[in-house]
């Protein structure tokens, strides 16, 4: 069984050559076309010295030379680490000193790093460039890609993703995601996402679709392109789904053809997910994290607005309390992962370190529960929970319950030091209309949630904290106190 990372575009290629395969702005690459321009880039890395085996460090813009340069360099063995455009000089520094790489892949404006330096254009000439010779595909168990963690909190870490990594990711999502025949998929995220690795473009090109590539997120942007290119389905974070549904084309006849969005990174608020729904797009629900290559869990189009749905095929799951022992359905616990699309090591300078216990385990640092058909919500993180006056809170348990409240567009909760009660339970809001008041919180909750998990101080901020992949930094929300 061929499970290298690319070998779906070659059999692609091989049998549906003139079918299109990515679209950018006013440019459009067939099957055939790609795989052609991908053979001129291993030309090229060859000739720049890069061989099997080296860490080649690329800016994952939204870019069609990024997604090249992907395949590129793991078709020849080599290793991709692939960095958000907007990587900061100390971060991309931390990256080389853990990888070492030979060379930066970039554009213009992209910190310089160590190793040799390659610009889009050096890489991809005008003139067209001789072919690579027929390589022997990598080895399943060869590093693809290291992909460093978001770095919410702590020391980002580089997680090494095999090419069954990635094979066992895009097979899972090949058995949960709801493609029809001729799909059309709109990619709207930095390349660097794990969910662009083995998630939804890896997905449709397997099933010989079209994958349209925006060159940012805009709502307007994704509206546009929506209607322009008839898409069918697509991947967004929640924030962006969240701006999505209250644009004010929204409800217009220009998404008409959009069936299901594939949404994951963070938990998904009600809220947007019901504006879904009532539009006639179904929203799939996903779970899933860097070291496991993406998805865990994919739910169905209509499944509850909690649910992440259930674990695909080879993947285990499992929610064990403190003592690491398994929880009845329906009791929180830490998400524990195994299966072949979790990575075994983070690479470091110092060498290979274990991502899994001796069984094989990941363990999260999630917390979530399972009902009795196996299907997970997750609740938060271990360390994001607050307590109160002894009493344990989820912070996303709250959120979910503002996501409603007239004139929030996003909301976050996080607890604050407190003297007498050790945390209190804090708001912070987004808002497009009137500031709400305590008050106003405290009277929307009131029916929807126990008291004592009732926000004791709000703070309403232009915008909140996130990393590069859009997941929301809380460990950085109580700073916004002070501003």
């Amino acid at each position: 069984m061929n499970t290298w990372f690319g070998g779906h575009l070659v059999a692609s290629a091989a049998e549906a050559g003139s079918r299109v395969a990515l679209v950018f702005n006013d440019r459009s690459w067939t099957y055939a076309g790609l795989d052609l321009a991908i053979r001129r880039a291993v030309a090229r890395l060859d000739k720049f010295g890069v061989r099997k085996g080296d860490r080649v460090v690329m800016q994952g813009a939204a870019r069609p030379e990024a997604l090249i340069t992907l395949f590129a360099v793991t078709r020849m063995g080599a290793v991709l680490v692939p960095l958000h455009p907007q990587v900061t000089e100390g971060e991309l520094a931390v990256v080389c000193e853990e990888t070492a790489p030979v060379a930066v892949v970039a554009g213009e404006g992209f910190p310089g790093g160590t190793g040799l330096r390659l610009t889009w254009t050096e890489l991809y000439p005008a003139e067209i460039g001789p072919e690579a010779p027929a390589l022997d595909p990598p080895a399943g168990s060869d590093v693809a890609v290291i992909a460093f963690t978001s770095g919410t909190s702590g020391r980002p870490k580089g997680v090494a993703l095999t090419h069954d990594n990635l094979y066992w990711s895009m097979t899972g999502g090949l058995a949960r995601l709801p493609f029809g025949e001729d799909a059309t998929a709109l990619v709207s995220t930095p390349l660097a996402h794990v969910a662009v690795l083995g998630g939804l473009p890896q997905c449709t090109w397997a099933r010989r679709g079209t994958v349209i590539l925006a060159p940012r997120f805009e709502p307007g942007l994704f509206i546009d392109l929506v209607r322009q290119h008839k898409v069918t389905c697509a991947f967004a974070v929640p924030a962006m789904s969240a701006l999505l549904a209250r644009h004010p084309r929204f409800y217009g006849g220009d998404l008409d053809t959009l069936s299901w969005i594939l949404s994951g990174g963070s938990p998904a608020q009600t809220d947007t997910l019901e504006r879904f729904r009532a539009r006639g797009i179904g929203v799939v629900n996903s779970y899933g994290l860097t070291e496991t290559s993406a998805g865990v869990t994919y739910s169905a189009p209509d499944e509850s607005a909690t649910s992440t749905g259930s674990p695909v095929p080879q993947v285990e799951l499992t929610i064990v309390d403190s003592a690491g022992s398994p929880t009845p359905d329906g009791t929180p616990g830490e998400i524990w992962v195994r299966g072949p699309s979790v990575a075994a090591e983070y690479w470091t300078a110092a060498g290979a370190v274990p991502t899994t216990d001796a069984e094989g385990w990941f363990h999260s640092g999630d917390r979530g529960r399972l009902d009795t058909e196996g299907r997970l919500e997750v609740v938060g993180r271990l360390r994001d929970t607050i307590i109160t006056g002894g009493e344990n809170i989820d912070p996303a348990e709250v959120e979910n319950a503002l996501t409603d409240l007239p004139g929030v567009v996003e909301v976050a909760v996080s607890g604050a030091p407190d003297p007498v009660w050790g945390e209190i339970v804090t708001a912070f809001l987004v808002c497009d209309a009137a500031e709400p008041s305590l008050d106003d919180v405290r009277a929307h909750l009131d029916g929807r949630l126990a008291r004592h998990k009732w926000p004791r101080r709000l703070h309403v901020v232009p915008a909140l904290p996130r990393g590069a992949t859009g997941k929301l930094q809380r460990q950085r929300l109580n700073t916004l106190l002070d501003e």
